[in-house]
């Protein structure tokens, strides 16, 4: 298993079209979406100065991704200070400082004055630049009560809080700010507990956790009489509908099942993007879009009751629920296929 990734970026926290460019977004979810969970404990426990750090990863990810890109590690702000950006990405006439955080003590406020400060200094020198900041941070730990003033918030709901308040602010020297957190895809019984330590899990213990729970295919969907054994006694016209439809539509599709909770989850070569929760009458949906299209589904006639749970926290829609006999599959569908292509 590999790192859960979600993202989300200033621009579309404060309501409009991300301006942060498509392809850095894309490859910087992807080289923290190829960590594997069981390298995480060795990783984390390294020094900063130890090149095969988590840090350290993420750059040979993007190096390897992207070869045109030019990367720059510990990058300075300026020869006037002793401050430097985590990383530096320069693409064409496009720059950004990308800050990769692990802990619980970050100092986001100071890591935005770095980045605008970068942006004042290389915008004074090369006037067309576009500067953007990014950041890689936890979204299943709990930031140190006295940073975030809350007993609850991981990093990523933090960042994504601050970023709110940043986006009052005119003119912003930066373009766009990337959030993206990443951490394990969790059952609603373990975000209850939701600790840094969840994230150092050990691989064998790792493997235990999940053996007797949940089922996953090598590739493509469940076998279906192994998914309705498992389901007995469900309606399975629309889950199979659905699924379906999903592996037309997606080569690299991969269904899971956890057998506890009746849960399936879909991915597209990447992490997660949908969990169905198999209801007697009706299924329950988190899904990995915006949870601001509530207002919008319910419009159409869908029933959404937004859920608190780890989905919710990191931004996702959740609790869209779905009668088994719906007239609205096919917009069901549409909202899994916009899911799976992000």
């Amino acid at each position: 298993m590999n790192l859960s990734v979600c993202s989300t970026t200033l621009s579309e926290i404060a309501g409009e079209a991300s301006r942060f460019p498509g392809e850095l977004r894309a490859l910087i979810c992807d080289a923290a979406s190829a960590v594997s969970l069981a390298d995480m404990e060795a990783m984390l426990s390294r020094h900063e100065s130890d090149p095969d750090n988590f840090d350290g990863r993420i750059e040979q990810n993007l190096r390897s991704a992207n070869q045109a890109i030019e990367l720059k590690a510990n990058c300075p702000i300026s020869e006037r200070t002793r401050f430097n950006n985590d990383l530096v990405l320069e693409a064409n006439d496009t720059l950004v400082c990308l800050e990769i955080e692990k802990g619980q003590l970050s100092r986001f406020e100071f890591d935005l004055l770095k980045m605008q400060a970068f942006a004042s200094r290389h915008r004074y020198e090369q006037s067309r630049v576009k500067i953007f900041g990014a950041f890689l941070v936890p979204a299943d730990n709990i930031v140190a009560r006295h940073i975030s003033g809350n007993a609850r918030e991981s990093s990523y709901t933090y960042l994504c809080r601050l970023l709110r308040l940043v986006a009052q602010i005119y003119p912003f020297l930066l373009d766009d700010v990337l959030v993206v957190g990443y951490g394990m895809s969790m059952s609603d019984e373990q975000v209850a507990q939701r600790e840094f330590k969840v994230m150092k899990m050990t691989p064998l213990n790792a493997e235990k956790k999940n053996s007797g729970n949940v089922v996953i295919a090598d590739a493509g969907l469940l076998p279906d009489g192994l998914l309705w054994d498992l389901l007995k006694g469900y309606p399975q016209g629309l889950v199979n509908e659905l699924r379906k439809r999903l592996a037309e539509e997606f080569p690299r599709l991969r269904e899971k099942i956890n057998r506890n909770q009746r849960y399936l989850g879909y991915s597209n070569g990447g992490s997660d993007a949908m969990y169905v929760y198999v209801r007697k009458n009706y299924l329950v949906v988190d899904i990995r879009l915006s949870a601001e299209l509530v207002d919008d589904l319910r419009r159409v006639g869908l029933e959404v009751k937004p859920r608190d749970n780890f989905q919710a926290k990191i931004g996702w829609l959740t609790g869209l629920i779905v009668p088994h006999d719906t007239d609205k599959s096919d917009e069901v569908a549409k909202l899994a296929i916009e899911a799976l292509q992000g």
